[in-house]
């Protein structure tokens, strides 16, 4: 019989599960996003919304199944969110755990969910799954921000402890992590849309062959399920991409296509959901709602490709003697707005990853450029893109200079 956990609140913790989007979330992202939050800001954990990616493993029934693994989300929170395993340790039983956390805390575990018991999983399907460990103590203290609704139950984020014994049993093996925050890199977004494009052109063969076999298979129960699974996968993940495009004012418009596909995916779970329990009745899995993941799994290579072209600059020709000018002022102008030196970098980089740059020192290196090149910039040139970065801001003096020119006859 497993025994329930006891629910309880955090002062620390609580208030981070509170400001997870976790219902975008997979069960081992959650509690990598919920130690990005704590260790950087309240939805630092979006950034893992960036990758736009088609995950295919081998499913339990040879099936394919679109899952990424623990080593795959793992390389992904180091990417997008400078979160790096330190330690690990596998195949430990509870009380080692809580051992370890009097050195390591908190610890990220991945265990079997059949035996969770703050989980509706438990005693009723085995599932790799994460969690962390906070307090070793009796009672023990663990963090789990899953959101998900089953036919057991809700599972839902939350802080809950209880007895040590009971945590032995409730976690009889795991692998643990100690997981560093070494800081959130700045991700360059044009470079991650197009990345995004890349690899899914990459696997669109890959797209094709796990729709020849699900067509082949989902008149068969357990593949049935695994597609509802794979569905509901992918429209969270769609989903966490639209609020990571919605996260910056560059791709705001972008992010409203995409929360609409995300939720024509969820849409499609729910269809594949009502599929899937025919088939699991003796009837046939319905074609109408292969036609549809068709067309939506097809139609994500199209998607990211329109994505790659936000920030895409046209190629130009060699800079000018009169354009290096016009960056070299811009350069200069940078490094006064900041009070640095020559020595200080300020050049192929985003401006606003320079320390202390934000919109005052922006307009503060515009308007004394403009005096010093003796311009004035079209308002309406200066969008997200044109100011990301010096050559990009160069650019745009480079045309106001050149009309300044013409009109005067120069």
């Amino acid at each position: 019989m497993v025994v329930p956990a006891i629910p309880t609140r955090s002062r620390e913790w609580t208030p981070v599960l509170t400001g997870l989007r976790a219902d975008l979330l997979d069960c081992m992202q959650v509690n990598l996003a919920a130690l990005a939050d704590r260790a950087y800001r309240p939805g630092a954990h979006l950034e893992l919304g960036a990758s736009l990616r088609f995950h295919i493993t081998a499913g339990p029934a040879g099936t394919p199944a679109v899952t990424a693994s623990v080593e795959q989300r793992l390389t992904e929170a180091g990417d997008l969110l400078g979160l790096r395993v330190t330690r690990r340790w596998d195949d430990v039983p509870g009380t080692r755990l809580r051992e370890l956390l009097a050195e390591h805390s908190p610890l990220y575990v991945v265990a079997d969910t059949f035996t969770m018991s703050w989980l509706p999983y438990a005693g009723n399907q085995h599932m790799h799954h994460s969690f962390l460990l906070v307090d070793a103590d009796d009672p023990c203290v663990l963090v789990d921000g899953y959101h998900n609704s089953t036919h057991w139950g809700d599972a839902r984020p939350g802080t809950w402890r209880m007895p040590a014994a009971q945590f032995d049993a409730a976690v009889p093996r795991a692998t643990a992590m100690a997981v560093a925050a070494g800081g959130a890199p700045t991700l360059d977004r044009p470079a991650v849309l197009r990345d995004n494009a890349s690899a899914l052109r990459a696997e669109a063969d890959q797209i094709e062959d796990y729709l020849a076999a699900v067509r082949r298979r989902a008149g068969e129960a357990q593949a049935a399920t695994q597609l509802v699974l794979d569905v509901w996968l992918l429209g969270r993940s769609r989903a966490l991409h639209a609020a990571w495009l919605a996260n910056d004012p560059t791709t705001a418009d972008a992010a409203r296509e995409a929360a609409a596909r995300a939720d024509d995916w969820l849409a499609l779970a729910s269809q594949s959901y009502v599929a899937m329990r025919r088939v699991h009745r003796g009837g046939a899995f319905p074609a109408p709602v292969l036609d549809q993941l068709d067309g939506l799994l097809r139609g994500e290579v199209a998607f990211a490709d329109g994505l790659a072209d936000i920030g895409r600059v046209p190629p130009q020709s060699a800079p000018t003697t009169e354009s290096n000018r016009i960056r070299g002022v811009l350069a200069d102008e940078v490094r006064a707005a900041l009070g640095v030196g020559p020595e200080v970098p300020v050049d192929d980089r985003p401006l606003r990853t320079l320390p202390g740059f934000n919109s005052f020192r922006l307009v503060e290196v515009i308007e004394r450029a403009e005096a010093r090149l003796r311009v004035e910039l079209d308002p309406d040139d200066l969008t997200g893109t044109a100011l990301h970065d010096l050559d990009s801001l160069g650019a745009v003096f480079d045309r106001a200079r050149a009309a300044t020119q013409r009109v005067s006859g120069r």
